[in-house]
């Protein structure tokens, strides 16, 4: 378990929370599965009807083989090849807030396969991933940013994910972070 995924959904819900309050409806809507409840049917399922797609827990890049490359949930492995068999027609965006969901293999570099690109390969438009393993406790704040950047008064604006990056990783350089701690977050797609 991470402890910081709590705080980061909390975040990620408070600002949902308040656009939709603003408008006086749903103009966002958020559904949360957690702890016990993130299974990978359950997941896959969510996944499927979503616009967003955001997941936070442990992932792991498999570097012989990349399809075997998973995101870990309460009963099991969410692997690459699962993603890119499900049918994703809903979903524009994806975050997949945890570590090594963007890591290639150092041979390849023009040819790397990983989680975020198999998001794409899978339809979505954009995706932000990681490198390497990041720091728990820098999530929330990456993840903050980047939602306050895409949902506005004026609505949903998914293309804005990779500015709210970039004003999240200032932030974090601002703060005289190791570059090992801002470095791994990074946008791929539109």
């Amino acid at each position: 378990s991470l402890p910081s995924v709590k705080q980061e959904m909390e975040g990620i819900s408070n600002i949902i929370g308040a656009i939709n309050e603003d408008h006086g409806r749903s103009l966002v809507e958020l559904v949360r599965i957690e702890d016990a409840e993130a299974r990978v049917n359950a997941t896959l399922n969510a996944m499927k009807s979503s616009d967003i797609i955001h997941l936070a827990c442990h992932g792991c890049q498999d570097g012989t083989q990349p399809l075997d490359s998973h995101l870990i949930l309460s009963d099991g492995v969410l692997c690459l090849r699962e993603i890119l068999s499900a049918e994703l027609s809903s979903a524009k965006f994806g975050f997949l807030s945890a570590c090594q969901t963007a890591t290639g293999d150092l041979e390849l570099v023009n040819e790397s396969f990983h989680l975020a690109g198999g998001l794409l390969a899978a339809g979505l438009k954009g995706a932000i991933g990681t490198l390497w393993s990041i720091a728990d406790e820098d999530a929330p704040e990456v993840a903050g940013e980047v939602y306050k950047a895409i949902v506005t008064k004026d609505g949903v604006d998914l293309e804005k994910a990779a500015e709210g990056l970039q004003t999240a990783v200032r932030k974090m350089r601002e703060k005289n972070l190791p570059p090992h701690r801002w470095i791994p977050f990074i946008h791929v797609g539109i």
